[in-house]
């Protein structure tokens, strides 16, 4: 942990209910990233990844907000900043890249002038110098004939080039974290591996740590060091990402796995996990995922299994595979 660029520790993240009481989304997650690692956290959607990292920047709307825990990134508790610090930090040292680039661009300005204004907030170069700065961003993603599409409106650009526009924009103040909450959800499957080997091929350039959101187990696993899965706000299993490829241990990163269709394999049926996330206020005592579990036991509902460490690799479960 002493090591790590960005360390979540104990992070529980609550919404106020009209009665006044507080429902648990986010439970007690734990995990680290250091410089220049990638890091992958899969689930299924409300497992709780997007909003762990989106109280990691602070960028939580009511009625959630962070209830417990610690976000140290490098030294400094992001939870006890106040805003004034946090706008500094986001963009310039955290970025983040939403995964719909529709609504994260505004129709109304073109990508230049919001690129440049990230820029002259963070750098405080002259309006020239940020043009100049965003127009190497945008090449660097691989738009063409960069310095003349600075003057483009979103809509001018397709998914993929609103998608790299995006990354060009997070990129530009040359961020220490690179924050990707399933960037490549609304491409199709090309543009979907353009856009993975660009964010790879970022990381070995400008030695960024890189935190990739994602419900696709294999997608992750092409340019993470380590995936860390999560289900009902809890992590259930963490680890180097071969382990995690090769061995799961926890069934549910096992069905997780299994989810995603092979292109070498035999043609059959998609597998899916019977039943449904959890919701929240209405989660099991014990494991979150007994109730869909195909090999738990009675008393997997009971007890809470503590996320044991073997040789780096972390699994919550009582019976691991």
């Amino acid at each position: 942990m002493s090591a790590a660029l960005l360390s979540v520790e104990g992070l529980r993240v609550g919404f106020r209910t009209a009665d006044g009481g507080m429902v648990e989304a986010v439970r007690g997650v734990d995990f680290c990233v250091a410089p220049g690692e990638a890091v992958g956290i899969v689930g299924e959607s409300g497992s709780g990844k997007s909003l762990s990292m989106l109280a990691v920047m602070r960028l939580l709307g009511a009625p959630a907000r962070a209830i417990g825990g610690r976000v140290i990134f490098d030294g400094e508790d992001l939870l006890a900043a106040d805003e004034k610090r946090m706008r500094a930090l986001r963009g310039r040292d955290i970025a983040m890249v939403f995964q719909d680039p529709q609504s994260s661009l505004n129709p109304a300005l073109t990508v230049g002038r919001q690129i440049t204004d990230v820029v002259r907030a963070h750098r405080g170069v002259s309006a020239a110098e940020a043009r100049r700065i965003a127009a190497e961003a945008l090449e660097r993603v691989g738009i063409r004939d960069a310095g003349r599409r600075l003057a483009s409106y979103p809509h001018e650009f397709s998914g993929g080039m609103r998608q790299r526009a995006l990354i060009a924009m997070a990129i530009a103040c040359r961020p220490r974290l690179l924050i990707a909450d399933e960037p490549t959800t609304a491409l199709d499957v090309t543009v979907q591996a353009q856009i993975v080997d660009l964010i790879a091929e970022l990381r070995r350039e400008l030695n960024l740590a890189v935190v990739f959101i994602s419900h696709n187990l294999q997608l992750v696993a092409e340019i993470v060091d380590r995936v860390v899965v999560m289900y009902g706000g809890k992590v259930v299993e963490d680890g180097p990402v071969e382990a995690i490829e090769l061995a799961p241990r926890h069934p549910y990163t096992s069905l997780l796995k299994a989810c995603v269709p092979s292109l070498t394999g035999p043609v059959g049926p998609l597998t899916a996990i019977e039943g449904a996330p959890p919701r929240l206020g209405r989660l099991p005592a014990g494991c979150p995922f007994s109730p869909r579990c195909p090999d738990a036991a009675e008393s997997c509902s009971h007890q809470m299994p503590p996320l044991i460490d073997e040789a780096g690799h972390r699994t919550a479960c009582w019976r691991p595979r």
